[in-house]
């Protein structure tokens, strides 16, 4: 199958969007990308505030674990379906705007927290707002592109994870370094801790993306006229498409959960190797954040265009499963570059490994959403989404962080022993993502073309 059969484009006259230009495209593309990587920069940014929360609220590795990873996974999924069925019917840049709007103050608001339980509650509103950013900007760009720029597209997307991930680093490491020496005041709070000032400083900044949201094309609108701005498209009834998942569960079982082990390696060794790098070579977190962030601002997003090119690249020779290979491949190479990293005797020996492991922690971040959008149907593709990114939190940010501080907590019983915690999860969890995914190979080329040739049992327009 080539890439320009493997999605189609919608052929009922009813259901063909109106493709903006290209240069509103790429606008949008652009706002898009700019807003993942704020989103990915405010979910990341507690990484690099493990040590200083600790400290102030006095909570352990465990404890953080659960903060940095489960509560957030568990509202992310919790959110992400509802919100995807608004995604298949609605506005999607409203629907987007109002996400946006909630994560950036909800991060800002984790600045003042002075007990855990206020930091928790501040991550919850980070969850529920991100949960509408990669369904909804999957679901706009499927309808902004052809299918043969599609991939192309998706893959420009999804480097905005990596570049989130490196810049917030980057980002948080010189504004922790900053408000440890230059502690900030304000008005009837006092003077905040520096990790207090890091999560305002880092917050705040994300709500420009607001304004530029205001330019950003919505084909549903454009399809049906301008003059019904509030108008939604109807939506597949939930019985459609849960009988699609489950005459295709195999499939979506394999992959979905898969890709969720490949994340508990990827969000578990994002959340602790700052930490790893502190406890074993004596770093502070502000240079950990910096060096880290410079080299992932590099690796990274190499890693994720690379992947999404290889993947299409195969895809163009008649590959079907040109992504999920890309996946298989993944999961069987991290391994074998984090060992290094992780029992490297030196930092600055350990660096070389971290800039390959860095760009195969995120390479999936482009390849992950575009094998969704060829096994779903496009009135469906938001929901599948959400399912996605559900079980990938689940799974990587919920399981993977706290994992690792229990496994050092209680297991270990050393926080200096975090290294082997990492690398346990990471072994662990590439071999359990390697099998499953393996185990898709037949079954993905007969799910893509049930999605090719889907139609709907009830009556609307599809």
């Amino acid at each position: 199958m080539t890439s320009t059969t493997t999605i189609p484009a919608p052929t009922t006259p009813c259901a063909a969007p109106l493709l903006p230009n290209r240069g509103r495209a790429g606008y949008a593309l652009g706002v898009l990308l700019l807003a993942y990587v704020f989103s990915v920069m405010d979910r990341q940014i507690l990484s690099l505030l493990v040590g200083p929360i600790q400290q102030s609220l006095h909570v352990n590795d465990t404890w953080m674990g659960m903060l940095h990873g489960f509560t957030f996974a568990v509202f992310y999924a919790l959110a992400g379906l509802p919100i995807a069925r608004l995604i298949d019917r609605g506005n999607r840049r409203l629907i987007i705007t109002c996400g946006i709007g909630l994560w950036c103050m909800a991060t800002a608001a984790s600045g003042l927290a002075t007990e855990f339980w206020h930091l928790l509650l501040a991550r919850i509103g980070v969850a529920v707002g991100e949960a509408v950013l990669l369904p909804g900007a999957v679901s706009l760009i499927s309808d902004l592109f052809v299918p043969e720029k599609r991939g192309r597209a998706l893959g420009v997307f999804g480097a905005g994870g990596p570049v989130g991930v490196g810049g917030g680093l980057l980002a948080t490491g010189l504004v922790l370094g900053y408000f440890s020496t230059h502690p900030l005041t304000l008005p009837f709070l006092g003077t905040l801790a520096p990790w207090q000032s890091t999560l305002m400083s880092i917050g705040l900044p994300g709500l420009i993306v607001l304004l530029l949201m205001m330019g950003v094309p919505e084909p549903r609108l454009d399809r049906v006229g301008r003059t019904t701005p509030t108008s939604v498209t109807p939506g597949v009834p939930l019985g459609e498409v849960l009988a699609f998942l489950r005459a295709n569960r195999r499939t979506f079982f394999a992959i979905v959960v898969g890709m969720g082990c490949y994340n508990a390696a990827v969000y578990g060794g994002g959340a602790w190797v700052p930490s790893y790098l502190v406890r074993e070579f004596g770093w502070t977190y502000a240079k950990a954040g910096t060096v880290m962030g410079l080299i992932m601002c590099v690796s990274s997003p190499l890693g994720v265009l690379i992947a999404s090119w290889l993947g299409e690249y195969w895809r163009r020779r008649g590959v079907a499963n040109g992504n999920l290979r890309v996946a298989i491949i993944a999961s069987m190479v991290l391994p074998l570059c984090a060992t290094p990293l992780l029992l490297a005797p030196s930092a600055w020996m350990a660096l070389p490994f971290l800039g390959l492991t860095a760009a195969l922690w995120v390479c999936l971040f482009g390849v992950g959403p575009a094998l969704i959008v060829e096994m779903s149907p496009a009135p469906m593709r938001g929901q599948f989404i959400a399912l996605f990114t559900g079980v990938l939190n689940l799974l990587g940010a919920g399981i993977g962080p706290v994992t690792i501080g229990v496994i050092t907590d209680y297991l270990l019983v050393d926080p200096a022993a975090i290294r082997h915690s990492i690398l346990i999860v990471t072994l662990i969890a590439c071999a359990l993502a390697c099998t499953l995914l393996l185990g898709a190979r037949h079954s993905f080329r007969r799910t893509v073309q049930n999605a090719l040739h889907w139609k709907s049992d009830s009556t609307h327009c599809k």
